[in-house]
């Protein structure tokens, strides 16, 4: 018998049935959406948290650290490498590396200051003209400043980082989106000022300093033994914080020149001798993503520690396969149910349909076409349910996705390119999902198929 008339008689054979065949299609729709939706969530999840994390990151980034002495495979104790601008040279000079950026941390050689309120977070220097280029973005002002002496970017929480001798902040609110507000303090209007520290005085003794700047931004400062010559520092700009780097929101950043200035003050101030540069670190940006693993050898190899933007991304895709797996299982459980309904169905086909095989066979049908013909017959349940639930999954699918915009658009800075997605459904999830219903209606429907096969003729006539 050709194969296009036993699909025919299957198709005929459920057509007759229908009330039967519409309920179990309609299990098969639910174990196919509740499978597909489930996976979606994990999909959609992964890739909305993977374009937050390239918005805020630079994929082809090395951040590079100094290990101190340290031990290597051999038990031998290592010296540690150079981290000044020797290091600077050698990473520039790397196969594939694009740029290289040091970063030094000031924080114990500078004071900054606004009157009363002193600055107490991070400070770094770093090339400022460097810093767009290098994935950084402001929230007020711009980079075309970053040239003019003593220019000066903030994090957008600075404020929340000064005090006063009594350890007071200043006075400042949170909007709903969790941003300061309406705070005694304007970095971008106010006159903010830094000068060298003695290492050697009580920290103290440096929030008492009265400091006042004349009209060249020079200092008249009544403590300059304690701090060095005051100046004037030009904030050009608040940067927006990313999600990858939370420290940033409350640092300050003056360019890598001035922070060695001052460096070199404090340690005439604190007759500190024999001072060698150690950057903090030194971000080393390859060609392009693919070069990183390469590089990121290299530089371990040469007793540097090494992390990567990419790192943090890769841990968190490991966390979203375990939660899509979970997610499956969670929906699969839907389809089991719906295998039974199957099963249930063709069997009481068979039961129905005794004489009918007896005929069959008495007219020398085949045994194996009567088999595949129960076979089709459960194959089109898990068709047509399978497609079905691939067509309400895409609709609910879309429907979750327009709410979730309407719900998270202000929690999501939607000009850095990241995009709400709750639900993907891709094309191979689609087509996967139709297969595996497919595939649970002929495996259900195996255990019927072979017992129809096994019903006696003549028995099957008589019984009738």
């Amino acid at each position: 018998m050709k194969k296009s008339d036993l699909f025919a008689m299957a198709w005929q054979n459920l057509r007759n049935r229908k009330t039967r065949t519409r309920l179990t299609i309609a299990g098969v729709v639910v174990g196919t959406f509740a499978i597909i939706i489930m996976v979606s969530i994990g999909i959609g999840i992964d890739k909305m948290i993977t374009s937050q994390y390239k918005a805020d990151s630079t994929l082809n980034k090395i951040s590079v650290y100094s290990m101190g002495d340290y031990t290597n495979e051999n038990g031998e104790i290592q010296q540690a490498m150079p981290f000044d601008d020797s290091a600077v040279s050698y990473f520039s000079k790397i196969d594939k590396v694009k740029a290289v950026v040091p970063t030094l941390e000031i924080s114990q050689y500078a004071k900054i200051s606004r009157g009363k309120y002193t600055y107490s977070s991070t400070i770094y220097g770093i090339p400022l003209k460097e810093m767009e280029a290098l994935g950084y973005k402001t929230e007020q002002g711009d980079f075309r400043k970053a040239g003019e002496k003593n220019a000066c970017l903030a994090g957008k929480d600075t404020v929340t980082s000064f005090y006063d001798v009594q350890g007071n902040p200043p006075k400042y609110k949170y909007d709903s989106d969790y941003n300061v507000t309406d705070c005694e303090l304007d970095l971008m209007k106010d006159s903010i000022t830094i000068s060298a520290k003695n290492q050697n005085s009580d920290s103290s003794d440096s929030y008492n300093s009265s400091t006042s700047i004349d009209q060249n931004g020079q200092s008249n400062s009544t403590n300059q033994q304690e701090n060095g010559g005051v100046q004037k520092l030009n904030i050009i700009g608040t940067l927006k914080q990313t999600s990858n780097d939370y420290e940033s929101s409350s640092a300050m950043y003056i360019d890598l020149d001035k922070a060695k200035q001052i460096v070199a003050q404090s340690n005439r101030l604190s007759s500190v001798k024999n001072y060698k540069l150690q950057y903090s670190s030194i971000s080393v940006y390859c060609n392009d993503a693919k070069d990183v693993a390469q590089v990121k050898k290299e530089l371990q190899s040469k007793g540097y520690s090494c992390s990567t933007d990419d790192e943090g991304l890769q841990q968190q895709k490991k966390v979203m396969r375990v939660v899509q797996l979970i997610l499956g299982a969670i929906g699969a459980v839907s389809m089991f149910v719906a295998a039974f309904g199957i099963s249930n169905t063709m069997v009481m086909s068979v039961f129905e349909r005794t004489k009918e095989i007896g005929i069959m066979k008495v007219l020398g049908c085949d045994i194996k076409d009567i088999k595949d013909m129960f076979l089709y017959e459960a194959g089109i349940i898990g068709l047509f349910g399978g497609t079905i639930g691939i067509i309400i999954s895409y609709i609910i699918s879309i429907i979750a996705n327009l709410v979730a915009k309407q719900v998270m658009s202000g929690m999501v800075d939607a000009s850095s390119g990241v995009k709400i997605c709750v639900s993907s459904i891709p094309l191979w999830l689609a087509i996967l999902g139709i297969a595996f219903s497919v595939a649970v209606g002929v495996l259900a429907g195996l255990s019927p198929a072979n017992k129809s096969v096994k019903v006696s003729a003549l028995t099957a006539i008589h019984n009738e």
